[in-house]
């Protein structure tokens, strides 16, 4: 029903527009809603011009942004990123080093001192499964 409405409206709108239209030639005299008309399409005119250049220049930045400055930067972070890290491997590389735990008391490491007790036989094997298993088989015998 409102289409119909719509459409009736706006047919009519047309009508009246072509009927002041002639008479303004006829008359050669300007009527107020032919001068609006114009006025507002040379407004809507310059808008959508702005709007257009707006758009226009808007896309270029955003196409710049995404396709130059972001791979720089994103390059330039990582780089970043890999300098700092070597940095920290470096320093913890030379704290280790420095360390107590890995001092050669005897030229040999204690953790490689520790291994050989262990391969030889005489480290000890701490290994929870295996004795909560003996337990039980001592109880049930």
């Amino acid at each position: 029903m409102t289409s119909i409405a719509i459409f009736g409206i706006s047919g009519l709108a047309i009508v009246l527009l072509l009927i002041t239209k002639k008479r303004e030639e006829k008359q050669k005299k300007d009527f107020f809603i032919l001068t609006l008309i114009s006025k507002g399409n040379i407004h809507i005119r310059k808008i959508y011009h702005r709007v257009v250049r707006l758009y226009s220049e808007g896309k270029e930045q955003i196409s710049f942004l995404i396709h130059k400055q972001l791979p720089i930067y994103y390059k330039k972070s990582l780089n970043r990123s890999v300098i700092f890290l070597k940095k920290k491997r470096e320093q913890y590389v030379v704290s280790m080093r420095d360390s107590r735990l890995l001092k050669k008391p005897d030229g040999i490491s204690e953790f490689f001192k520790n291994m050989s007790n262990i391969e030889k036989g005489n480290g000890e094997i701490h290994d929870v499964y295996e004795d909560s298993s003996q337990d039980n088989k001592k109880g049930v015998d």
